[in-house]
């Protein structure tokens, strides 16, 4: 009865929780879900009480866990160019997997000076690592990102149509969610009037719903570079994968106030993180001294500040998770999501899209170049785009047929993308240029 009694105050708080200044859409989601799938509810509660039960069995494992990840970069008509828009440039997509590496390995540049060090102790390392596929689920070689042409200018968050994700409605279909982490990249932030940067959902979705399992992250918060605002940290998508993996925002949401251990959902087993009575957009720093509940009252020893630096709270500047946190996404990564753990999908670790070997039979060398690329190919019918840095097209050839050299003497010394394409796939490599 405890948990029903909990579920419908919990309920009745996330419905009610204020649409303004969003970060994240997951509670929102989560709420739509619980009104199509009554049992959905039920089965978050069996994750983490299945996970409750692995920790009890496994304590604090220290394994490093290894994740196949495909970035599905949705672009509009008019960004057709790889570089432009919506439709991102790979170097984005290298600093974005940088990012998430980083922190969750608790190599961030946080560390070992945070702004502020009340919570220093607190924080953990996930040994988590996020590696792009080279292997896409028919066994076709890979870069692990895709790009697909749109219809749409922008997808609609507030519904549960999650249009990005199907090509039927101007999306990507995504790749087997036991075996790769989807992320999907499009314009979300443009099509309502709050400032919704990503979503995802957490472990329980049922086989029928799976289409739905992975992240969705606006293309102006995803890594730092190329075409990310300027208010962008990067760590939309760390945030995102938190949820992914079984964790709750930080802050209590509730328009009407009050405090609650928000994070302690549904028999989550987090337990370390302060109560905090709603959210905090701001700066944290030195200074920051916000302390919004008494946690005397929720089996704390002492009162704390709340944790505002932590990866789901809202600040911008977040940079931790603590204990319990990582104990509750590696359980859910040996349960719910052990198949993604166990994937044998081949992976690239570099974290640099143009370092996958996406065909053994397409050679492109030197690499640097000075006067001339040869491709050595078993392609009899392929085309050549040659683009700068900005997307822009200045070599194009058609109608090759297996080696080719190009004469690149009279191009600017810099780094160029090289396109090689066949009716059914392309080829996607970075090549850098000099005297």
């Amino acid at each position: 009865m405890k948990y029903i009694i909990t579920f419908i105050s919990l309920f009745i708080s996330l419905s009610t929780f204020s649409q303004e200044n969003k970060k994240c859409y997951t509670t929102e989601l989560i709420n739509n879900e619980l009104v199509d799938n009554n049992d959905y509810q039920n089965q978050i509660y069996q994750v983490h009480k299945e996970n409750k039960k692995w920790l009890s069995e496994n304590g604090n494992s220290k394994e490093v866990i290894t994740i196949p990840i495909v970035v599905h970069v949705i672009y509009r008509q008019t960004h057709a160019n790889p570089g432009i828009g919506t439709n991102i440039p790979n170097f984005q997509i290298e600093d974005q997997i940088r990012i998430l590496n980083e922190d969750y390995s608790k190599t961030n540049s946080e560390f070992p000076n945070p702004p502020r060090n009340t919570f220093v102790n607190y924080a953990g390392n996930p040994n988590l690592k996020f590696c792009l596929a080279t292997t896409d689920p028919n066994g076709n070689p890979t870069t692990g990102v895709t790009r697909t042409l749109s219809t749409k200018n922008s997808f609609n968050y507030n519904t549960e149509s999650n249009d990005m994700k199907r090509n039927n409605t101007g999306g990507k279909d995504g790749w087997d969610p036991s075996k790769y982490l989807n992320i999907w990249v499009c314009d979300i932030a443009s099509s309502g009037n709050t400032s919704v940067l990503g979503y995802a959902y957490l472990p329980g979705l049922q086989s029928w719903n799976a289409w739905k399992d992975g992240l969705v992250v606006d293309f102006q918060h995803f890594g730092t570079v190329g075409n990310a605002s300027s208010s962008s940290d990067g760590r939309t998508p760390t945030h995102e994968i938190g949820h992914y993996l079984g964790l709750y925002h930080t802050f209590c949401e509730s328009s009407g106030g009050g405090c609650c251990d928000n994070d302690n959902t549904w028999g989550s087993n987090v337990y370390d993180t302060p109560a905090t009575d709603d959210v905090y957009y701001g700066n944290v720093n030195a200074n920051t001294n916000n302390n919004t509940c008494n946690d005397l009252f929720y089996g704390f020893n002492s009162d704390l500040l709340d944790m505002d630096e932590n990866y789901m709270a809202y600040s911008n500047h977040t940079w931790m998770f603590t204990y319990d946190q990582i104990n509750e996404m590696n359980a859910t990564l040996n349960g719910y999501r052990s198949s993604l753990k166990n994937s044998n999908v081949p992976v690239n670790c570099t974290g640099l899209v143009s370092n996958i070997n996406i065909d053994n039979n397409v050679k492109v060398f030197p690499n640097p170049a000075k006067n001339s690329i040869s491709i050595e190919t078993s392609f009899s019918n392929y085309s050549i785009n040659l683009k700068n840095i900005l997307g822009k097209n200045i070599l194009s050839l058609r109608n090759i047929s297996y080696n080719k050299r190009i004469d690149v003497s009279k191009f600017r010394n810099g780094t160029y993308v090289l396109e090689i394409a066949t009716n059914s796939e392309k080829i996607i490599s970075k090549i850098i240029i000099c005297d």
